[in-house]
């Protein structure tokens, strides 16, 4: 005698595995995957793909990670060898103690740049980022080629003022601020960045090392740190800036124009602060135009 439900489940199962089969081929597969680089004392997530004459490194703004540039990377890639960061200490990163002023910021993507990339370097920072890549330039200019700075911190910063000082106080409690905020800008793209599991689990928002981080930064990154040194930068630069920046005004890009010898400025109007994710298309043409003949004016 048959025992009741012993004759259905060979007859469910091949209809159940087509049944996960096609909620698996439903899931996208990301094209890229994450790696850690060597920064020094440190490891920092990294994604990297194409090929081409030169490499483009792409460093993100203060609080952000190299999920900023997902619209402008692929395109790049098609032509270029293109590497975006996450800075350290900030995104997927390490977040060891340790020192986060401009010269040991530097210092760590000067000898990321000797051990992970070979011939000519074009770095494309924003803001804080745009700072380091202007800051690696001046200290390496036999590996940089060219620059793109997209509202580069450096010379003078906005905000009407509130941002010229962080005692600890205040660098603490912005800390708590950007870690809650990394809830809103996550700093993950399964569809578009594979990671491990540990490390797609990882909450920033959760993190005090993160926090202990940004206030680090805030107390020891010298933001104004370059000031008159943009006019010692040799190689072509092409600043970005969008007319309704309240960080780095426009005025500020003005002024760095003046300063930097050979260089172009783009001006997009009704753009912020973040104009390669506010307005990605009118970047990357700008962006392709320059590098397919940097130079200046």
């Amino acid at each position: 005698m048959k025992r009741p439900g012993t004759t259905a489940w060979w007859l469910a199962a091949p209809l159940a595995l087509a049944l996960l089969s096609l909620l698996d081929h439903g899931r996208p597969i990301p094209p890229h995957e994450a790696e850690w680089l060597d920064a020094g004392d440190m490891q920092v997530r990294a994604v990297r793909s194409g090929d081409g004459p030169a490499t483009l490194v792409l460093l993100h703004g203060f609080g952000e990670s190299l999920t900023t540039w997902r619209a402008l990377f692929d395109p790049l890639a098609a032509s270029y060898r293109v590497i975006a960061l996450d800075l350290p200490g900030f995104g997927g990163s390490e977040k060891p103690a340790a020192s986060y002023g401009l010269e040991a910021m530097t210092g760590r993507l000067a000898g990321l740049l000797d051990r992970e990339t070979k011939g000519p370097v074009i770095l494309v920072g924003h803001s804080m980022g745009g700072l380091l890549a202007a800051s690696v330039a001046l200290a390496r200019p036999e590996r940089v080629q060219a620059l793109v700075l997209v509202a580069p911190a450096g010379y003078r910063v906005g905000f009407w003022g509130l941002a010229d000082s962080f005692p600890t106080d205040k660098a603490g409690r912005i800390g708590r601020y950007l870690g809650l905020r990394a809830f809103i800008t996550p700093i993950h793209d399964p569809s578009w960045l594979k990671e491990p599991d540990s490390a797609s689990a990882y909450d920033l928002t959760m993190d005090t090392a993160y926090q202990r981080v940004v206030s680090t930064v805030l107390e020891e990154f010298d933001f104004e740190g370059i000031g008159a040194r943009f006019s010692q930068i040799t190689q072509p630069t092409l600043l970005i800036w969008g007319t309704l920046d309240p960080v780095i005004p426009p005025a500020i890009g003005d002024t760095i124009q003046g300063l930097i010898p050979c260089n172009r400025l783009v001006v997009i109007p009704r753009t912020f602060h973040r104009p390669h994710a506010e307005r990605p298309d009118t970047v990357l043409y700008e962006l392709r135009r320059f590098l397919k003949s940097p130079g200046c004016g």
